[in-house]
């Protein structure tokens, strides 16, 4: 691991789905692009905390998903 690695949250997109499974708010479309969102960031060896966040905030200034789905998401970086 290099110095500027960060840890990642998901490294599967079986771990990207369950996990959003377990955000109750969101809704069966929200769900999928929450899903495919997080999944573009995959491909560099997972996701990590800070991809996350920026994914979800950039969802939310579109208007894809709530403040709450927000709110709910982002603990998913924690």
């Amino acid at each position: 691991m290099g110095f500027f690695d960060t840890p990642k949250i998901f490294t599967t997109h079986q771990q990207i789905k369950a996990a959003l499974y377990k955000i109750n708010t969101l809704d069966y479309n929200q769900r999928g692009i929450v899903y495919e969102a997080l999944m573009e960031k995959i491909g560099d060896g997972g996701v990590s905390a800070q991809e996350i966040k920026d994914v979800i905030r950039r969802l939310r200034r579109e208007g894809k998903i709530s403040e709450m789905d927000k709110q709910n998401l982002l603990k998913l970086a924690e």
